[in-house]
């Protein structure tokens, strides 16, 4: 019964790790997304959806690593819940910034008309 909760709750690695891991690859979906086009963030069909939840899991073991514990899946979701709020609360007091990571929006209908 022991080695059940040592096993579900030690980390298998340093915590630093945990943190990086995750931060790194947040980093590199946003530019991947970002460089994708809208399409990928905000216009689903079934394939778009098909792909980002492949890529969610190509990218998993590469946030984790080799631990499977409950403590390093909570410290890599912490991690990325926090570089998320961060990366808001920066990019709201930047809007220039904002505008180059997110884009500019396309007018759909105006005047009644559709574009």
């Amino acid at each position: 019964m022991h080695d059940m909760w040592k096993d579900m709750f030690f980390i298998g690695g340093p915590i630093l790790e945990k943190i990086l891991r995750p931060v790194i690859v947040y980093i590199f979906l946003i530019v991947g997304l970002r460089l994708s086009g809208k399409r990928e963030l905000a216009q689903l069909n079934p394939f778009d959806l098909i792909v980002l939840l492949t890529l969610s899991n190509t990218v998993q073991n590469a946030i984790i690593g080799n631990d499977n514990s409950v403590t390093g899946g909570i410290i890599g979701a912490t991690s990325l819940l926090a570089i998320n709020y961060l990366v808001i609360r920066f990019l709201y007091d930047h809007r220039k910034l904002e505008q180059i990571v997110e884009g500019s929006p396309d007018i759909l209908i105006e005047d009644g008309k559709v574009h």
